[in-house]
């Protein structure tokens, strides 16, 4: 069993000044660290933000909890940090029991190879087994985790962090205060080939990627270069782990993709979109600004800016969620049909039957062939 991470205890006075909060509660009170309001146990720490959870703060075996300043409390024994904005106030005291990561050393490991012609600015920290190819160049204070992979005339900007193995191909080009998260790939081949009768022949991908200032990329994702152009992640966009996104693609300003989000080649994608968790976008589309795609979606065309799509096909969202419901009553309404079909039926057989039997032993009409006398009053 691994051993737990040490945290050194904080008091609640301490704790109230480092997130702004008044504090109701004996102010020299230990807190060993913060927890969710059901798990939590004496002597750590918990928040409130939703007001769904709020029976929760009554029941709590936590010794203290950051909230609003207008919630209601009746136990008396609960240590309270009231704020403006419990969330934010709660990522400060996570942040002061965070543990200790030991950052990259100042200066180039030794194991390091940087070509002659590789420019590094100053401050910049070069972790073991890193490469910076022919020609790259990286800004100033910028930090190269383990096995990094700078390509040939890649730039990468100041104060971006690149974490361990991960990858950036020749000409690749990362903005100012960027994060990219272990094992992503920028820059491989974009996913070309055309069938010439006889195989899969490999269409060239020349291109490259080029992400803007401040944008963060998750664990494991890939960013193919463009056929020719760039592939673009503009400024401020947050890629969750193990997204895709192809060839040639656009991606405007502030956007989010969600986990497991692919994203084919030559698709724009607006400013302030939110691609949720496994959600996918053909190629060769646009995605206008501050769409929002829901989980699991499949977009197919292009999407008008502003709009909720649901579903596959997605489409719009209450639209969507009222096909599910009718899809999902269906049944019930069949098996009702049904029935009603079955009683007519039976209703019917008795009423042939009804018939059948009036009509036996009575006796036959007789036939008058004779034609009307004709109208003899004109």
């Amino acid at each position: 069993m691994l051993p737990k991470r040490l945290m050194s205890a904080r008091s609640l006075d301490e704790l109230a000044a480092l997130c702004g909060a008044d504090l109701e509660g004996d102010g020299t009170r230990q807190i060993s660290g913060p927890c969710g309001l059901a798990e939590a146990v004496e002597g750590q720490i918990s928040f409130l933000t939703q007001a769904a959870y709020a029976p929760l703060v009554e029941s709590t075996g936590a010794s203290a909890v950051v909230l609003a300043r207008d919630v209601v409390v009746e136990r008396g024994d609960l240590a309270l940090l009231r704020c403006d904005d419990p969330e934010e106030a709660f990522t400060q005291v996570i942040l002061a029991f965070a543990p200790e990561v030991p950052p990259v050393p100042q200066g180039v490991d030794p194991s390091a190879v940087i070509h002659p012609t590789a420019q590094l600015g100053e401050g910049v920290r070069v972790g073991p087994l890193v490469s910076v190819g022919l020609g790259a160049t990286v800004g100033p204070r910028a930090v190269l985790h383990a096995g990094v992979q700078v390509g040939a005339h890649a730039e990468v900007g100041g104060d971006t962090e690149l974490h361990p193995n991960v990858v950036l191909y020749p000409h690749t080009r990362v903005g100012e205060r960027c994060v990219i998260h272990a094992n992503s790939v920028l820059g491989s081949d974009g996913f070309g080939f055309l069938f010439n009768g006889a195989r899969w022949a490999k269409t060239p991908q020349v291109g490259n990627v080029v992400l803007g200032d401040d944008v963060e990329i998750g664990a494991g994702c890939t960013v193919d270069c463009a056929r020719f152009g760039s592939t673009t992640i503009s400024e401020g966009c947050r890629l969750d782990n193990l997204v895709h996104v192809g060839h040639n693609v656009t991606v405007g300003k502030h956007s989010l993709l969600l986990a497991q989000v692919g994203v084919a080649g030559s698709t724009h994608i607006g400013e302030g979109v939110i691609l949720a968790g496994q959600s996918g976008v053909a190629g060769h589309l646009s995605i206008g600004d501050g769409v929002q795609v829901a989980a699991r979606a499949g977009v197919t065309k292009d999407l008008a800016a502003g709009g909720q799509f649901y579903g596959y096909p997605a489409g719009p969202r209450r639209e969507r969620l009222r096909s599910i419901a009718r899809t999902q009553r269906l049944p019930g309404e069949l098996e009702s049909l049904r029935g009603e079909v079955q009683d007519l039926r039976e209703r019917l057989e008795s009423a042939l039957v009804r018939l059948e039997s009036a009509g036996e032993g009575a006796p036959e009409a007789a036939i008058d062939d004779t034609p009307p006398e004709e109208d003899q009053s004109s």
